[in-house]
């Protein structure tokens, strides 16, 4: 798999550089470059010096920033694995979720605000692609994602493990006013449909984030940094209790 991008390539160098195949460098690259050739060396990871119409045909006419880097494929979280963790306890699950900008921004929020795995269907839903891991800005490199064949009986393996699952979805109460300490888990729906019926039935809870102007939703990929600022808050300030 080819990524691209300064972010992207500097982050696949410091968490996994025995996966880079190689780095592809434009001959005419920038000082802003040097990070990514410094750690490249320190790593021992191959580089090669290429003109820019190499790397933008390598791209696909991403944004690029002239450094593009062959992977080897990620493989995806054993879920069962990571709920069987005793620190597990935060979990975000993406139902449907098909634009990979989005996707790759929720995993920016999910490394941010501290989520253990990012749960995915393996069916109708975008993975780490190019795109996902190019707008993530690195931070596939770093959060676990599973994939998993049934979103209903993922969420009971995780209501039989001691979490709560709240879906995000109309009717719901504020995220202020639920007690996100312990457990938790996040459902995020489809950017048009939301959660479909027969996970949310699965679900402990509705949360819905107040709205006040004229638009009456946010982008999925707010919604998950406004809910999840709002969990990483809580289990913060029950560590200190």
């Amino acid at each position: 798999m080819i990524i691209y991008g300064l972010n992207p390539v500097l982050e696949a160098i410091r968490s996994n550089p025995e996966r880079i195949q190689y780095i592809a460098v434009s001959r005419d690259h920038g000082a802003k470059l040097q990070r990514v050739l410094s750690e490249a060396r320190d790593a021992n990871v191959a580089l090669r010096y290429v003109s820019v119409e190499y790397v933008i045909k390598l791209a696909g006419r991403g944004v690029h920033n002239g450094v593009v880097a062959e992977v080897s494929e990620g493989k995806y979280a054993d879920f069962d694995e990571i709920l069987a963790r005793e620190e597990t306890n935060f979990v975000l699950i993406l139902d449907s979720i098909t634009d990979p900008q989005n996707f790759g921004a929720i995993l920016r929020v999910a490394d941010g605000f501290g989520v253990n795995v990012v749960v995915i269907p393996e069916h109708e839903s975008v993975g780490l692609t190019p795109i996902a891991v190019k707008a993530s800005a690195g931070a596939s490199q770093w959060v676990k994602v599973a994939q998993v064949t049934n979103l209903a009986r993922t969420i009971e393996a995780l209501q039989k493990a001691g979490f709560w699952v709240y879906a995000a979805a109309d009717g719901g109460d504020s995220p202020e006013t639920i007690d996100f300490r312990g457990k938790v888990a996040l459902v995020l729906g489809n950017e048009g449909k939301g959660v479909r019926r027969n996970v949310l039935e699965h679900c402990d809870r509705t949360v819905t984030i107040p709205m006040r102007g004229h638009v009456d939703s946010l982008n999925v990929a707010t919604a998950a940094a406004v809910l999840c600022y709002e969990v990483a808050r809580q289990h913060g300030r029950a560590a200190t209790e």
